[in-house]
């Protein structure tokens, strides 16, 4: 061992991180997230040597993502031999011992879906938190991605101490100190060699932008990383003032104009950007400004919404289908496009909106193969013979429809869940949902199947059902719908 100053200096900058964010109560199950790098194997050390005074119970996670080949199975055989030496549960997946092939092209985003899938489904099925060795090295890295591709408050705040499950011990900790911890305590680590090539931007600002900053300022990293901690607090009285002005200026289906015009700047565009949901660029939030300061016209936006002012009013309301735009005609303010209803059928659905909805039926056998590599891999899958027995219908909402949440003894109606969601109130409309006759919703976009209707070891045949925006001729979208507590 070197010394036990770099063990004290890390052990209470991650307590104090925990302490502050109560990322962790006694009796948890926190399962950390290993990947045999100094970072993640600091955090595993971490948590064995200071989990049982916290009334903690640690165990492991590691996933091969079949990138690497020898590679990455010498990295799970690692973290493997280290569990079975200080006897920690260790939660394994294999994409290669699956029979999972990674695609033509496959790289960090699709290893980082192929293993959030694992987690999120490790979690549910344990109960569990998940940790993850995020360091304020990464911090300051994600700062200035979000700042290069365009970002406001919220990507400015970068990487959330927790989400969900997911909590981040380590962001006030740099990656030197997670090093300086595992060579004080004599614990070796294995390195990832596509960290030291420039394939990916993470890489490039790890190599470059970071190193060129450092000459200005040799403590960049730090300042970045308080920049995003005041930001998150930004953020968070933006969201409030915006929330407070929201409701202030709302008139039946829309927003009054003359306090969103008389409010500050900065409160207005998050209170619009809240309107606009995950689609609020910062082009479309200036275009939605211009919109209300010049109080007459109407403006399309991303996700199949167009913004109207008339009369000192602001609405939102869904882009009429591309047929009616091309013969010139508009659906009347304030209303809707028409919405069908339709049978589901294995396939691919056009919806209103921009909604582009895929069903898929899969043997349950093939399913449990493929399960990991689906975002939200359970909330989107059921028991076809289940759903079946529904005669389910593809629709629109009505009134009285009622959903029973996964994963809780919950029923809430539409109305109240789509408010908790804070869905904007003109993509409520053309919504998809898949409902039984009655008004009992089976899926709905955004959250999944309904309580007891998932896969079991029983099941024959898995529905596989997702929604993502279409491209339309206006805006490239092609994104899942996530609810903000998601």
């Amino acid at each position: 061992m070197e010394t036990t100053e770099p063990i004290a200096a890390l052990e209470a900058a991650a307590l104090e991180q925990l302490k502050r964010h109560g990322l962790v109560q006694p009796g948890d199950r926190v399962i950390a997230a290993v990947s045999g790098g100094a970072d993640s194997m600091a955090l595993l050390l971490f948590f064995l040597r200071c989990g049982p005074a916290l009334g903690l119970t640690v165990e492991a996670a590691h996933v091969d993502h079949g990138l690497r080949g020898e590679a990455s199975a010498r990295d799970a055989a690692f973290v493997a031999a280290f569990c079975r030496e200080k006897e920690v549960p260790l939660h394994r997946f294999s994409a290669p011992e699956e029979g999972i092939v990674p695609p033509e092209g496959a790289g960090e985003e699709w290893a980082r879906q192929l293993r959030y899938g694992f987690f999120e489904r490790l979690c549910r099925e344990q109960g569990a938190k998940l940790a993850t060795a995020h360091t304020r090295n990464d911090q300051a890295e994600t700062l200035l991605l979000h700042l290069a591709r365009g970002c406001g408050p919220a990507g400015a705040a970068g990487i959330p101490a927790v989400r969900g499950a997911v909590i981040r011990p380590f962001l006030t900790v740099s990656r030197r100190q997670t090093e300086a911890y595992c060579r004080a305590l004599g614990q070796p680590w294995v390195t990832d060699e596509t960290n030291t090539a420039d394939d990916y931007a993470r890489n490039r600002v790890r190599h470059h932008a970071l190193p060129a900053l450092e000459t200005v300022n040799p403590q960049t990293v730090e300042a970045l990383a308080r920049f995003c901690d005041r930001m998150a607090l930004v953020d968070g009285y933006l969201a409030a003032q915006a929330d407070t002005l929201l409701e202030a200026a709302k008139q039946g289906s829309g927003w009054r104009l003359s306090p969103l015009n008389e409010a500050h700047p900065a409160v207005r565009d998050e209170a619009l950007a809240r309107l606009l949901g995950p689609h609020a660029r910062a082009d479309a939030v200036a275009r939605l400004a211009a919109l209300a300061r010049a109080g007459q016209g109407a403006q399309p936006l991303p996700g199949g919404l167009l913004a109207r002012a008339q009369e000192g009013e602001l609405r939102l309301e869904p882009l009429a289908p591309r047929h009616l735009r091309r013969r010139g005609g508009r659906a009347p303010a304030g209303e809707p496009a028409p919405l069908p209803e339709r049978p589901l059928t294995p396939g691919t659905i056009d919806w209103s909106g921009g909604w582009r909805i895929t069903a898929q039926v899969l043997e349950y056998e093939n399913f449990i193969k493929l399960q990991p590599v689906h975002k939200k891999d359970l909330n989107s899958c059921a028991d076809y013979d289940k759903i079946q027995q529904y005669k389910p219908i593809l629709r629109s909402r009505m009134p009285g429809d009622r959903f029973q949440l996964p994963g809780r003894n919950c029923t809430k109606t539409l109305k109240k869940l789509l408010n908790e969601g804070r869905v904007p109130v003109a993509q409520r409309a053309a919504l998809p949902l898949l409902a039984a006759p009655g008004g009992r919703v089976l899926w709905l976009c955004g959250q999944g199947f309904a309580a007891g209707l998932e896969p079991t070891p029983e099941t024959r045949q898995v529905l596989v059902l997702t929604a993502q925006r279409a491209e339309t001729a206006e805006f490239e979208q092609s994104e899942e719908w996530k609810y903000e507590h998601e």
